[in-house]
């Protein structure tokens, strides 16, 4: 065991991983002030420090990219009626589709992330761009269901980006207490990628028929594409790095630091300002040129560890309880869109409701509102509450903070699903499994920002493993009961389905208070593998 993994051992009772020192309380409330961590390197480079204009130009790109990415991939619902005639199929093949779709973009990511950990995000986006593209060629070709998996498979492995670089790339420039806003953003734009595309197929489809929808995305994507490429900057930073061979800068940042923690003790979780120096180029601290801010490769010197390495180690992170936990939130979630995706032209395009295209897109709009709402709740709400919590503690910090928020999603969620599913099936007005969807929306948008947000701040050094970890098993569960849904629907009857789905959702959520009781004692007790896992990833020895 390294030395600095035994010194940050011996403060684990009192600081496990993740319990830091977030507000300096002052002589009165106005004079309070909210610590920031990650703690910026003294470098105008690092994105941290980066100005406000240019973060949000940062957020909005990404999003911008993640939602078309998003729209190639899922806008068809609405032609699913017209494709079982046009492509001589049915919704059973067009469902096995789907979970194709969602196995290859866990595939993906298993592949893509690490890449994105260890060379930079801007690769990433720009590969899933090309496959994505691709994969548009394949559907605007389509005259049989061959095609159209060919065209679930390419572009569902060029979408890894979307779900996990994205992530990463939203943390690169986010402090811990703005976590749960830039997470519900990403979530937010996912959905609204998922749902909106639809809404605009529908109406494409009635005037123009389903070809124009592709070659308008070709378009679109196309366009967008080159705007990330010559706008949208490199990201990743070896902070560690940075301060190893600038210890000068760094040492004025520690007694800063200090100064406002005063007696509590140094928090574990920055174990990593022990590393060694790394023979890296000496570092600029001037902004870095057009052509280096564009760069498609930039190594990260403080993630040692090999790529094939990197890529599977993720699974060594399901020993730590609040990764495996969001994991397995975050498949449920995958499940629940499925569902949707895969009912939706079933349930409404037949009788009693009858709905055009056009009409079937609409549905979603219900999802969108509620996604809205969920992304204030798990986002703002909840980095606002978990500020007022550490002010009650003394300026500490405990992940579990976060999860008091989490109570209402169980309800939600499997609301959400009853009222949506059992009001379609039994034909009630529309109104009736368009509030389901609101319901569902409200749980998607609003439980990933804090689930994701809790394993983050638990672990903190393993972020983008954690994210690599959540996403890929979010795929894989999600696609392969996206399999069974359509045959569970057959066999069970939509009813029973249904109600066991709701079940599912209301029990695996309502695990959360497991952790609001146990969690920090979950933390402590693992804490040593954390850093072995840590130091693992930083130093290369496996």
């Amino acid at each position: 065991m390294s030395e600095h993994i035994k010194e940050a051992l011996q403060n684990t009772v009192q600081n496990p991983p993740g319990t830091v020192l977030l507000v300096h309380l002052g002589q009165n409330n106005k004079d309070d002030s909210t610590v920031k961590i990650p703690m910026p390197a003294n470098t105008v480079n690092d994105p941290l420090n980066w100005s406000k204009a240019k973060k949000l130009w940062h957020y909005a790109i990404l999003s911008l990219w993640a939602f078309l990415a998003n729209a190639c991939i899922v806008w068809s619902a609405p032609v699913w009626g017209v494709w079982t005639v046009a492509l001589n199929t049915n919704y059973t093949m067009l469902t096995y589709g789907q979970a194709l779709l969602v196995l290859m973009c866990g595939v993906g990511i298993l592949f893509i992330q690490p890449w994105a950990t260890k060379y930079g995000r801007r690769l990433p986006f720009l590969l899933g761009s090309l496959l994505i593209l691709i994969g548009l060629v394949f559907a605007r070709m389509m005259t049989d269901i061959k095609l159209f998996l060919a065209y679930m498979v390419v572009a569902g492995f060029g979408s890894a980006p979307a779900y996990a670089t994205i992530n990463v790339a939203f943390l690169d420039v986010t402090f811990l207490h703005k976590r749960g806003n830039a997470i519900s953003i990403f979530v937010l734009i996912l959905v609204a990628g998922n749902f909106l595309p639809p809404l605009a197929a529908g109406y494409i489809v009635d005037a123009q028929g389903w070809e124009w929808c592709v070659q308008y995305l070709l378009i679109f994507f196309g366009a967008v594409t080159l705007l990330f490429l010559f706008t949208a900057d490199e990201s990743s930073f070896a902070r560690n790095e940075f301060k190893a061979r600038n210890p000068a800068r760094h040492d004025t940042e520690l007694t800063q630091i200090q100064e406002n923690r005063q007696t509590f003790h140094h928090d574990i979780e920055k174990a990593h300002d022990h590393l060694p120096e790394t023979e890296a180029p000496t570092p600029d601290n001037q902004p870095l040129s057009y052509l280096k801010r564009m760069t498609l490769f930039r190594k990260n010197h403080d993630v040692k560890i090999g790529y094939w390495r990197l890529a599977f180690s993720m699974f060594e992170l399901t020993v730590l309880p609040a990764p495996t936990w969001m994991s397995i939130q975050f498949g449920l979630s995958s499940f629940v869109v499925s569902l949707i995706l895969t009912t939706l032209a079933t349930f409404f395009s037949e009788s009693p409701y009858n709905f055009s295209p056009s009409t079937l897109g609409l549905m979603p709009l219900a999802l969108l509102i509620g996604a809205g709402i969920g992304s204030l709740w798990g986002g703002l709400f909840t980095d606002w509450l978990l500020l007022r919590l550490s002010k009650g503690q003394g300026g500490i910090y405990e992940p579990e903070h976060r999860l008091w928020t989490y109570l209402l999603m169980p309800v939600a969620g499997a609301g959400g699903v009853l009222l949506y599913g059992l009001g379609a099936d039994n034909g009630l007005h529309w109104i009736v499994p368009a509030l389901g969807l609101i319901l569902v929306g409200f749980y998607l948008d609003g439980s990933t920002p804090i689930a994701m947000g809790y394993a983050l701040d638990s672990y903190p050094d393993l972020e983008d493993e954690v994210v690599q970890l959540s996403n890929f098993l979010r795929n894989i569960i999600g696609g392969a009961t996206t399999f069974g849904i359509q045959p569970w629907l057959e066999h069970n009857g939509r009813r029973d389905t249904i109600i066991i789905i709701a079940v599912l959702v209301f029990v695996i959520n309502s695990s959360s208070i497991g952790f609001q009781i146990w969690g920090k004692r979950f933390r402590t007790k693992t804490a040593e593998r954390y850093y072995v896992l840590r130091d693992r990833s930083m130093s290369g020895r496996v």
